[in-house]
C-alpha cells in the first residue's frame, strides 16, 4: 500500500525543487539585463562616475545571481579604468573560484597583484597560469584557434617568472609560423616587453 505521507513529501520537494529553479532563472536574466546596462557604460570610461556606474550595475547582477562568471569578468574593466587594483584582485578570486582551471585567470592575477606592489603573492600565481597553459598546451591541437592565445600567455608567465629567454625563444617559434603582419608585430612586441612593460600595458 502507497504511503500518502511519503507522496505528499516527495511532491512538496519537487515543487520546492521547481520553485526554486524558477527563482534562480529569474535572478540569471535580470542579472544579464543588468550587466547588458552596465556594457552601455564602456563607451564613458573616461569618465569616473560612468565607471562607478558600472560597477554599481554589475554588483547588482553578481548579487542577484552569484555565480555570474560574465558579470564579475565585466568589472575588471572598470576596476582597472578606475586604478581600484585590490577591488580587482577581489573580483579575480571570485572568477577563478568559478573556473579554477582557467589559466588567463591566473595570469591575470598575477599582474594585479604587480600592480599592488605584491611581487611574491604574484609569482604564485604566473607560476599557477603556467602549470596550466602547459596542461592546455599538452592536448592542444597547433591548429585550434587559441593556441596561438595560450602560447602568448605563457610567454607572458615566463618573462614575469625571469625565463625571459625561454619566452622568447617560444615566440620566435610562434613568429616564423605567421603569415600575417599584424600577428608579427603583436609577437614582436610582447618579445622585446620588459616585465615593467607589461604590467603598465595591463
Amino acid at each position: 500500500m502507497t504511503n500518502p505521507k511519503l507522496i505528499a513529501i516527495v511532491l512538496l520537494i519537487g515543487l520546492y525543487s521547481c520553485g526554486e529553479r524558477q527563482t534562480e532563472n529569474r535572478n540569471h536574466m535580470a542579472a544579464i539585463e543588468l550587466n547588458n546596462d552596465a556594457m552601455r557604460m564602456v563607451r564613458f570610461l573616461d569618465n569616473r562616475d560612468s565607471a562607478q556606474k558600472g560597477i554599481s550595475l554589475l554588483d547588482r547582477a553578481t548579487s542577484l545571481d552569484s555565480n555570474y562568471f560574465l558579470g564579475y569578468y565585466n568589472k575588471l574593466i572598470f576596476y582597472n579604468q578606475l586604478r581600484e587594483y585590490d577591488n580587482a584582485i577581489i573580483t579575480v578570486n571570485k572568477l577563478i573560484r568559478l573556473k579554477p582551471n582557467a589559466h588567463d585567470l591566473y595570469l591575470t592575477g598575477g599582474l594585479l597583484r604587480e600592480k599592488t606592489g605584491d611581487s611574491t603573492g604574484a609569482k604564485a600565481f604566473f607560476e599557477k597560469s603556467l602549470t596550466l597553459s602547459n596542461q592546455v598546451l599538452e592536448t592542444m591541437n597547433p591548429g585550434n584557434p587559441d593556441y596561438e592565445m595560450v602560447i602568448g600567455n605563457k610567454a607572458m608567465n615566463l618573462i614575469m617568472l625571469n625565463e625571459r629567454s625561454t619566452a622568447v625563444q617560444l615566440l620566435k617559434d610562434m613568429y616564423e609560423s605567421q603569415t600575417g603582419d599584424e600577428a608579427k608585430g603583436n609577437i614582436l612586441k610582447l618579445m622585446n616587453s620588459s616585465k615593467r612593460e607589461l604590467i603598465e600595458q595591463f
